[in-house]
């Protein structure tokens, strides 16, 4: 059974091909659990590089720590999902690894969950810093998402995300890739949840690829709006579930 102590979250990081970016990311924890207790779930997402070698070289610089290795990638969703089932905390943050995001916006996010009485929120990152081009997408992505779901939407891709656990089954309908971030926002905005959002200064990686460069953000974007459809014609089934 989940922790209910609401001092206490689990941090989903899910890492694939993050073997140089590891080290810093294990800083950055390391110094931010000097500030509060939380668990650290770092994710082996199928990496093809030495990723999980430099993950367990580290792991004793942190504590409250688990592992998880995916043989395959199949998206970054079935990593968030494989974390989530892992937890130990019914408070819930997630965020990638590829240092963009630094961990202190998730201490942030705890921060804000904090202090609001009315527990039925997520608390999701506003990403500042970003080029003129990600921008355009983002709000395109976000108009054409608000008319189909009929609610608004904006910076639907934006980290962390910090949520209290919902069900098990609502966690398994959950899709395995990017539109994870879009699952999770629509079903807050279903049970009329309060979303709080806060800055971030959005980095540039520092090392590695981003797999939304170039043409390819033309291609994901298109992908992203059939996905779309998809949460759309199974989402309301998850909305019974209260978990």
């Amino acid at each position: 059974m989940a922790n209910s102590n609401h001092n206490f979250f689990s941090l989903i990081i899910p890492c694939y091909n993050e073997s140089l970016n590891i080290p810093k990311l294990f800083k950055q924890i390391y110094i931010n659990q000097k500030k509060i207790r939380f668990e650290t779930i770092v994710i082996d997402n199928g990496s093809t590089d030495n990723s999980l070698k430099i993950i367990k070289k580290h792991e004793k610089k942190i504590k409250n720590l688990k592992i998880i290795k995916i043989k395959k990638n199949i998206g970054f969703g079935h990593a968030i999902k494989k974390g989530i089932l892992k937890s130990k905390h019914s408070l819930i943050c997630y965020t990638h690894g590829d240092l963009q995001v630094d961990i202190k916006s998730c201490l942030k996010a705890h921060s804000i969950y904090k202090k609001q009485l009315n527990k039925n929120i997520l608390v999701k990152g506003r990403r500042l810093g970003r080029t003129y081009i990600d921008i355009f997408f983002t709000i395109v992505m976000g108009w054409i998402n608000s008319i189909l779901f009929r609610t608004y939407l904006f910076d639907i891709h934006a980290q962390p995300n910090f949520f209290r656990k919902m069900s098990t089954q609502v966690i398994k309908k959950a899709p395995n890739d990017m539109s994870i971030d879009l699952f999770f926002y629509i079903y807050f905005k279903m049970r009329k949840a309060e979303i709080l959002r806060f800055n971030i200064i959005f980095e540039k990686r520092i090392y590695g690829l981003g797999n939304n460069i170039g043409i390819k953000k033309i291609t994901n974007s298109l992908v992203s709006l059939v996905n779309s459809i998809k949460i759309l014609k199974n989402i309301y089934c998850c909305y019974k579930f209260n978990g």
